[in-house]
């Protein structure tokens, strides 16, 4: 009987699920093709007008004209370019941008206003903005806002128009890749204002990513409204 008993106990053991995210790599359309052999001659006219005024004894006239036109061709090839843009994340948990190892992440939950402006979709939280360059990563940015409309609908900002150009999401988009680099200690339960000392305390709603300590977990999401009851997970 105690046996039993025992089993029972262990299989009421919560588990932690292993989460998923869809990673995208920045894409390289003919406009940004353009720019990066526009920076590539910017930058050799640059270097040789430096040699030839500079280090040359004696300089060349015409050097000076060089380093000129080399700056400005430059400069124009990197303010149009998206070769710089990060990898991005969408996921359950948020939106990640990808820089090295280092992940700079901020959940549906902490959304305040999705929009866009300068051709980027911008993410604002209430000390932190993600760009997402549409050139550069159009399917992201369809999975962006595919997700805030089912997750976070009140933050969305965006005209039916801006969002013409991009793809329709689809399920093969992207590579799904483990959540990881998640921080949850140091933040503070949504409900009861308790401080997350330890990972294992937190639970996360399933639809926001709200975080709440697992004594404190209220029936429902207190900033999305999404039932908890059973479906609070650990992180």
């Amino acid at each position: 009987m105690a046996e039993n008993k025992k089993d029972k106990k262990k299989g009421t053991k919560r588990e932690k699920v292993e989460r998923k995210e869809r990673r995208f790599v920045p894409s390289q359309n003919q406009s940004s093709l353009y720019s990066g052999l526009g920076g590539m001659a910017g930058a050799l006219a640059l270097g040789a007008g430096v040699y030839g005024q500079w280090i040359r004894e004696p300089a060349l006239p015409w050097a000076q004209y060089l380093v000129a036109g080399g700056a400005v061709t430059l400069g124009i090839a990197l303010w149009f370019s998206d070769l710089g843009a990060d990898p991005i994340r969408v996921g359950p948990v948020g939106v990640a941008v990808e820089k090295g190892t280092e992940l700079t992440r901020i959940a549906w939950c902490d959304l305040k206003r999705v929009y866009i402006e300068d051709k980027a979709l911008r993410l604002e939280g209430d000390d932190l903005l993600l760009s997402v360059p549409l050139a550069a990563h159009p399917h992201a940015a369809a999975w962006i806002l595919k997700e805030a409309v089912a997750r976070v609908p009140d933050a969305l900002d965006v005209k039916g128009s801006a969002t013409d150009g991009l793809p329709e999401p689809k399920d093969g988009d992207g590579e799904q890749v483990v959540v990881e680099n998640l921080q949850i200690t140091g933040r503070h339960c949504a409900e009861s204002d308790t401080a997350i000392s330890f990972e294992r305390d937190a639970r996360l709603c399933p639809t926001c990513a709200q975080v709440y300590h697992r004594d404190h977990t209220p029936e429902k999401c207190v900033t999305c409204g999404g039932g908890l009851a059973g479906r609070a997970y650990a992180p």
